[in-house]
């Protein structure tokens, strides 16, 4: 007899089979918020550098630090997202060294399981890459030239992905990121120092109020990372921003209204970075494009997002 409630159940088994990503820097501020985002809809192997102690559904986290381990790898993956890497611009200039071992050996470690295992491949970079730009807002075809160790190295890796793709026709994409913010960021971002320093000074420390950056909120970079997964082909780069430029005192303006709190803010000299830029604005035009991806946070709501997170951590 044909048993119709036992091909239903085949049907139903078939279907929630998940695809299976590895993803580098799991324990990271875009790792982690990135596998809360798809753990439902896919099997993620994490790697960072950190001992990951939440049971999170559908993923696996394995400790392991790229810049002194081999990464070996048995499964197969149809997607690898390589978020792993030293972001800290000061960090990376005290020490070149590691900022290279991790950042760029890192990716060729990676790359070499994406061409062994066939899978296709998304490496995060950042808008360092373009040092000052000539135009505004910058696209993807404006000149590459690097004012630091940590853009240098970003460059060292992308160029690894481009020859990897072309070579053995890997399906490849580079993200450069702009000013990501948003809860969980790490210390040195620019957002979350400011906004700490509202949350607990009377008196606040910052460098040049003037410069003005593309800042991007961090449940947009996820969407877009997100897409990609689903959809890259071929080798390609896109910027990933806001669209817009905004100065670190308007930052600080809006910090202030959504706190209800208006510190001191004391200028010092030490924390003025090297070949500052003035402007960075990102044009977007080419990923919304070939993937209809657009930001959706405007900058009042992603840092209203930020401070209720913070917030609702501390009480």
């Amino acid at each position: 007899m044909f048993d119709s409630q036992r091909l239903i159940t085949i049907q139903f088994r078939v279907s929630i089979k998940l695809d299976t990503l590895l993803l580098t820097g799991s324990s990271g501020f875009i790792g982690s918020n990135l596998v809360s985002s798809i753990n439902s809809n896919y099997k993620i192997f994490g790697i960072s550098n950190k001992k990951q102690t939440n049971k999170i559904k559908n993923f696996f986290h394995q400790k392991k630090d790229l810049n002194v381990e081999d990464i070996k790898i048995r499964s197969s993956f149809s997607t690898i997202v390589h978020l792993a890497a030293l972001s800290d611009v000061k960090y990376c200039e005290l020490n070149p060294s590691i900022c290279v071992n991790v950042n760029v050996l890192g990716t060729k470690k990676m790359l070499e399981i994406c061409r062994k295992k066939d899978s296709n491949f998304i490496f995060t970079s950042t808008s360092h890459v373009y040092g000052s730009p000539k135009k505004i807002p910058i696209t993807e075809d404006e000149r590459i030239k690097p004012t630091n160790i940590y853009a240098t190295s970003k460059i060292m890796a992308e160029n690894l992905c481009e020859s990897y793709a072309k070579t053995y026709g890997l399906n490849i994409a580079v993200l450069r990121l702009f000013s990501v913010y948003g809860p969980n960021s790490p210390q040195h971002n620019v957002v979350h120092s400011i906004m700490n320093q509202y949350m607990t000074k009377q008196v606040i420390n910052l460098g040049n109020l003037k410069s003005k950056r593309d800042f991007i909120y961090i449940d947009d970079v996820i969407d877009a990372i997100k897409i990609i997964i689903k959809k890259q082909k071929g080798y390609e780069v896109f910027n990933v921003g806001c669209g817009k430029s905004t100065s670190i005192k308007s930052i600080c303006d809006n910090i202030s209204k959504i706190s209800k709190r208006k510190p001191k803010i004391n200028l010092i000299k030490n924390k003025l970075r090297k070949n500052d830029i003035k402007e960075i604005k990102c044009s977007y035009s080419k990923i919304n494009k070939i993937h209809n991806w657009k930001p959706k946070y405007d900058l009042n709501l992603g840092l209203q997002s930020m401070y209720n997170q913070l917030i609702s951590k501390v009480n």
